[in-house]
């Protein structure tokens, strides 16, 4: 192996899989050559029904990092980015599927190209611990090995990020070709779809980390910070009404109850069916041949509205917002505005169901006090070793998305189990682990050292997940008692439908 065999492997990849044609090849061929430091072509055999077979270049980016004798993702990228369409070719021909076939098709299409250029890394991906349970109602759980944990600190100060920054963030469209720094990844095989939301300019991509198949993201093209306000739901309404069998929300605009990224307005979306759309109604709020209004039996505090007519639904989901937005219940700490600060907002979800809009509204208060300084209704420090970070659009609707860190974790705490070690001799040789020490005192309260093993992972499994339904309980600010319900009550009554 040498990099001119590498070169034409490469090239006759995207010949197979990268949809261009010989003279691309060969063109492509030339340029790897010139950044191989090479000016002519082997004229040795490759074997090309294994490169028609490949369904990701790993292999071949494997191969690189060989001849390269080092890891070098930022020229894999590079690579991987000039064999791939340009950005205007991607949409041509995603705009040309979508007409002469359909958006759904289109979209497939789009989301097997970002696989096989490198973008969407699958083979790391389907490294990702996922499992499925049931409590009250189904959750997923996914231990996410590729994606960063972020803490609600760092988020709040990257709202006030200065702008000389280029890009500005991981989201904007100057990511498209960017060969990185030492604060973004390189992107030069990003491509991105673009959108007219409520006549505004807007774009698409998918997720590099993929939570679940086609997970999407859409993105305004100006870097504007995220806000929920009527506008939200209009283009909620017009991407769905473009992609019927997506659905679309938005994380908060607060600080501890929103995403990882506040700074620039997107949403998320995709195919997947999330655990919180198979839940039922627990109380009927009002109903005509309009719309309706429901409160979802579901771990937080979830409003539903549904409606054939589009306007009528984003008008009531506007009311409602402004309603929340405004509303106080001291009782169980629900504080609206301290001074001018904002602590209510919702999470909104929206999806189609034939000719039937319906969407899910998630109420959210970001207050914090002395006795939870990381947020009243955010996951309880108890927790946080297990996620700190701010329970989202993903983990609001039951898909947890916890971080790769956890992995290591709970195999450390299998082996310690195994080991003749005190704790303290433990969690000195694993400074990691000092915050799972009032965990581990518990588990050994409760079984001893010579436990079987696979029944030590069952017992890790089940508390993972005990503890992300109780983070979830945590976040609602209507709790499920029935004293919670009758604060529900009281803001269904100052929604004023029944009158």
């Amino acid at each position: 192996m040498d990099f001119k065999i590498l070169a034409k492997k490469f090239a006759f990849y995207a010949y197979y899989h990268l949809n261009c044609n010989s003279y691309d090849r060969i063109y492509f061929e030339n340029i790897l050559l010139s950044l191989f430091h090479e000016e002519i072509p082997t004229n040795e055999e490759i074997n090309l029904e294994e490169i028609k077979k490949m369904n990701v270049p790993d292999t071949l980016i494997e191969e690189l990092y060989t001849l390269l004798k080092k890891k070098d993702e930022s020229f894999a990228t590079k690579i991987m980015g000039i064999l791939t369409k340009s950005p205007s070719e991607v949409i041509s021909q995603f705009e040309k599927s979508a007409k002469e076939i359909n958006t759904d098709v289109a979209l497939e299409d789009f989301y097997n190209l970002q696989i096989k250029n490198y973008y969407i890394r699958k083979n790391e991906i389907d490294k990702n611990i996922v499992w499925s349970c049931k409590y009250e109602y189904p959750l997923e759980i996914t231990i996410n090995l590729s994606r960063p944990e972020k803490d609600n600190k760092e988020i709040k100060k990257n709202t006030i990020q200065k702008e000389e920054i280029y890009p500005h963030c991981a989201l904007c469209k100057e990511n498209i070709g960017y060969a990185g720094n030492f604060l973004s990844s390189p992107r030069q095989n990003l491509r991105v779809i673009p959108l007219l939301l409520n006549n505004e300019k807007w774009f698409m991509q998918f997720s590099p980390y993929c939570y679940y198949p086609q997970h999407i993201i859409v993105i305004n093209e100006k870097h504007t910070p995220m806000c929920i306000n009527k506008n939200t739901f209009i283009r909620l309404c017009d991407f769905v009404d473009k992609f019927p069998l997506y659905f679309l929300g938005s994380n908060s605009d607060l600080p501890i109850v929103g995403g990882s990224i506040l700074n620039h307005e997107h949403y998320q979306g995709g195919k997947h069916c999330m655990p919180l759309m198979k839940s039922k109604v627990k109380y009927e709020i009002f109903a005509n041949k309009q719309f309706t209004i429901n409160y979802i039996d579901w771990y937080n505090s979830v409003l539903s509205v549904e409606s054939e007519n589009r306007m009528i639904l984003i008008e009531i989901m506007n009311h409602i917002l402004l309603t929340w937005e405004n509303y106080d219940d001291k009782d169980i700490n629900i504080i609206s505005h301290t001074k001018n600060i904002r602590h209510n907002t919702i999470t909104p979800i929206v999806f189609k169901d034939k000719n039937r809009y319906k969407s899910y509204l998630i109420l959210r208060n970001n207050r914090c006090n002395e006795q939870y300084p990381f947020g009243i209704f955010h996951a309880h420090p108890e927790y946080h070793f297990i996620k700190k970070e701010g329970i989202g659009l993903m983990e609001s609707m039951g898909f947890f998305v916890l971080p790769g860190r956890l992995k290591k974790q709970m195999e450390n705490i299998v082996d310690f189990f195994r080991q003749d070690k005190t704790l303290e001799t433990f969690l000195s040789e694993h400074p990691d682990m000092y915050s799972f020490k009032v965990f581990l005192k518990d588990l050994m309260s409760r079984y001893s050292k010579n436990i079987d093993t696979e029944i030590l992972k069952n017992v890790l499994k089940v508390r993972v997940e005990k503890i992300c339904r109780n983070i979830l309980l945590n976040t609602a600010v209507f709790p499920n008692t029935e004293e919670g319900k009758e604060h529900a009550f009281a803001f269904f009554k100052c929604l004023k439908f029944n009158e």
